[in-house]
């Protein structure tokens, strides 16, 4: 059961055998709709809806996981520095934690004894290691916190990007990411590393934080074999508790992150990661009209829940890593010609609804037209389709959109010359859409 379906479960047994509804104040606004029926009346036929009408409205998982995270509107963020994020009330403000990790295990001390890929991560040598990413005088994980405590005070959702298995295997991508699982001192550093980012979490516990789990590595174990449960990895050799009996597969370790999630950070909500070309040809830039869309993401939606992700909060989508001036992958605005949005928007919506989770779109570009397709200043046209149609978004399930660059050089919020700022600006002065449309 994940964390979302406890939370909904103790509401709706706190409302059981009251006489009206008691949804204890939406967000916002307490009469827009955005749950399945505006109320949190006890369902009599035992199912997952919460409106009491015997299913004339579909269960909304936006709306559910919107309720514990204080939000009802479509949420709208990104990677940003601290002066972007005061520009506009965002909902939500992600940071990337990449890098390799100490052996055997995390560090006590960032100022000695700490080694990284053979460097001190000392300030006057600096490491790979996210733990010790702020001055070497402090205890290891403070920028963790800060960033989480920075993002909240200025009332946005944290958002942890966990991408580290990539370094821990080698820096290598596809089938050897996913032969690196059996490697046991690998994994068993990984995993030491992931409950010590749990356990820094844990230090906010009033702050929710969203814990998005290794973009990609599902993606490629799709590749590898579409049965996560024949996928062998090194899970019995890590010894971690939680974990105890799992399979050693790559269905074992995504249960295994999320019962270490569960019981070192009860403040998270876990994401995994869903890639639109796991199952074969890449969805999202499909050209033929003829392509199966509602297959492939029921595919992908089959996969997810062999791995066990459907068991965690919400999902995660990207559009792409690059602005479309930079990689040539651009989408049809006007959802005439196919790569367009609207098929992207049919994806997420089919996907989402077969795992019964609201998709959060990552990562999404920030160029803008007119820009001179240079270092940090590249063409896009994504942002503006977002803010244009940010109803047919929410319509489609999703929670929100969070921009960010997906390397050096892509466009960010600072260099973009203010245009994504503005939009977000003009977007919460205006109606914003409900979760889910409704």
């Amino acid at each position: 059961m994940s964390r979302i379906q406890v939370l909904l479960f103790a509401a709706l047994a706190g409302c059981a055998g009251s006489s009206g509804g008691a949804d204890g104040g939406t967000p916002e606004d307490s009469d827009t709709g955005s749950e399945s029926g505006g109320d949190a009346d006890t369902d009599t036929d035992g199912d997952t809806d919460t409106d009491g009408d015997t299913d004339t409205q579909a269960s909304c998982p936006a709306a559910e996981v919107g309720k514990v995270l204080g939000r009802d509107r479509f949420m709208i963020g990104g990677a940003m520095t601290d002066a972007s994020l005061s520009a506009a009330p965002f909902d939500v403000r992600y940071q990337y934690l990449a890098g390799n990790v100490p052996t055997p295990g995390p560090c006590d001390s960032c100022a000695s004894g700490c080694v990284v890929d053979g460097q001190s991560c000392a300030n006057t040598a600096g490491c790979a290691w996210w733990g010790c990413w702020q001055y070497d005088q402090v205890p290891p994980g403070q920028f963790v916190i800060d960033f989480m405590e920075s993002t909240h005070a200025a009332g946005a959702v944290p958002m942890l990007t966990y991408y580290i298995w990539f370094s821990v295997a080698g820096n290598v991508e596809g089938a050897p990411e996913i032969a690196a699982l059996a490697d046991g001192a690998r994994l068993g550093a990984y995993l030491a590393d992931f409950r010590f980012m749990c356990e820094v979490v844990a230090k906010s516990p009033d702050i929710e934080v969203i814990l998005h789990l290794e973009p990609d590595l599902w993606g490629y174990g799709q590749q590898v074999d579409a049965d996560p449960s024949s996928i062998p990895t090194a899970l019995a050799d890590a010894n971690e508790p939680e974990c105890s009996g799992m399979a050693s597969t790559l269905a074992g370790l995504a249960s295994c992150l999320r019962a270490i999630a569960a019981a070192e950070a009860p403040n998270a909500l876990v994401a995994f990661h869903a890639s639109a070309w796991g199952a074969g040809a890449d969805a999202l830039v499909n050209s033929d009209p003829g392509f199966d869309l509602q297959g492939h993401a029921a595919s992908t939606a089959a996969y997810m829940q062999a791995l066990g992700a459907a068991d965690a909060d919400l999902v995660v989508l990207e559009m792409s890593d690059r602005d479309a001036a930079y990689n040539g992958r651009w989408w049809d605005a006007s959802d005439a010609t196919l790569p367009d949005f609207a098929q992207a928007i049919a994806w997420g919506k089919a996907l989402g609804e077969a795992l019964d989770l609201a998709p959060l779109w990552w990562q999404v570009p920030y160029g803008h037209m007119g820009l001179p397709n240079a270092c940090d200043q590249y063409e896009d046209n994504r942002v503006d389709y977002v803010f244009d149609h940010a109803d047919a978004f929410a319509a489609g399930g999703a929670l929100g959109v969070a921009f960010g660059a997906g390397m050096d050089c892509m466009t960010t919020a600072e260099t973009d010359d203010g245009h994504f700022l503005t939009r977000a600006a003009d977007y919460y002065a205006g109606p914003r859409p409900p979760l889910c449309g409704e």
